[in-house]
């Protein structure tokens, strides 16, 4: 979908003047008519410049508000946005545009209900405007409404059936609903439209994935890699495919290439450890756990994955090290007082290992009974 530009607003007005040195008087609406065509033309300083001249000549102009909070959006001063559109709603209560811009503003803020609000008036007042059905629609989804985003969404395909976002947009809130046969369908729809479409390849493989038809998900995670050869989403759906396939190698090999496309990433190494650990290759996945934490000395669940290679390593003081690092991090942690527990009870602490056990069963952990009974009588 193409994003809303700033669009001429043609009205009335009495002219207020500015006179150049020249002697030539530019009037607000002069201002803002060269304001938006500069920003149009992505000349944002210089229509910045030219709506505050508009507003400075003619303080009441509302447009001028709406055109200039927009523009702040576009600059990502998103706070400035909603002042200006604030203001022009407060002048004029039926521009449509200052809604929809607010609107987004507030997304960009973490103000989801604010958005939805927003784009609702902005609808209300502009029913024919495709652009802000999308938006509402995707706040819905990002609210969890999806049957209210796939309404919104096939509001838009209604007004533009070759509209490939919204088919897209639209699968993806169908599958949250369960409805899979549909959201392949829209997603298929999305591609048929626009075949150069990386992201919906990747969402109908995400689709096929969970319906655990693991070889059209490869290959529609690998067609999203061949139009983006840098998709590291697709390249970590498409290695976890692959791990599921018992494709130890090609997992690896996808695990690696994102490790290749952004070396400060956890992701990679984290997936690439956990391949190896299941392939019984104890030093490579020690290795790579150990670059994990090196990047994010703070996640948890490093720590206790490591702290499981160094226990099949015979290294329970190290292992045991690990597993109280993750109950620091999360004192709730289940699994890691059941692994620092059986640790324990490898390396001859039973009783000490017991007590971890009992904490594990208390947080919920299912093993942690059985291994009481086994070992705690």
């Amino acid at each position: 979908m193409k994003t809303s530009t700033l669009i001429v607003l043609v009205f009335l007005i009495m002219p207020a003047l500015l006179i150049s040195p020249e002697g030539y008087c530019q009037t607000a609406d002069e201002y803002y008519k060269s304001a938006t065509e500069k920003a149009n033309n992505y000349e944002y300083d210089a229509a910045l410049a030219d709506y505050d001249k508009a507003l400075e000549l003619n303080p009441e102009m509302a447009l001028a508000y709406a055109g200039r909070g927009h523009l702040k959006f576009w600059i990502s001063d998103f706070n400035g946005a909603i002042e200006d559109c604030n203001k022009c709603i407060e002048l004029d209560p039926g521009i449509p545009l200052a809604y929809s811009t607010r609107g987004l503003a507030k997304v960009k803020l973490w103000d989801n209900e604010g958005a939805k609000a927003d784009f609702t008036k902005a609808v209300q007042l502009d029913p024919e405007n495709a652009d802000v059905y999308f938006y509402r629609g995707t706040v819905k989804y990002e609210t969890e409404d999806y049957t209210g985003a796939v309404a919104d969404f096939s509001t838009v395909i209604k007004m533009f059936p070759d509209n490939a976002d919204a088919y897209n947009s639209r699968g993806l809130a169908k599958n949250e609903l369960k409805d899979e046969k549909g959201a392949f369908e829209d997603l298929s729809k999305a591609i048929e439209i626009s075949p150069f479409f990386p992201l919906a390849y990747y969402n109908r493989g995400h689709v096929t994935f969970f319906q655990f038809n693991n070889t059209k998900c490869i290959d529609d995670f690998t067609k999203a890699i061949e139009l983006d050869p840098n998709y590291i989403d697709a390249y970590y759906a498409r290695g976890h495919a692959k791990k599921h396939r018992r494709d130890y190698a090609g997992a690896i090999a996808d695990f690696t290439k994102i490790i290749e496309i952004d070396p400060m990433t956890t992701t990679g190494y984290g997936d690439r450890a956990s391949v190896k650990y299941t392939t019984k290759d104890f030093a490579g996945a020690l290795a790579d756990y150990n670059k994990d934490i090196e990047i994010n000395p703070e996640y948890g669940e490093a720590y206790n994955n490591r702290g499981l290679v160094k226990i099949e390593l015979k290294d329970y003081k190290g292992a045991i090290a690990d597993f109280t690092k993750t109950i620091e991090l999360n004192p709730n942690h289940d699994e890691a007082h059941y692994n620092r527990g059986m640790a324990k009870i490898e390396s001859g602490a039973k009783e000490n290992g017991c007590m971890d056990l009992k904490r594990s069963s208390e947080l919920g952990y299912a093993k942690a009974k059985e291994a009481i009974a086994k070992f705690c009588k």
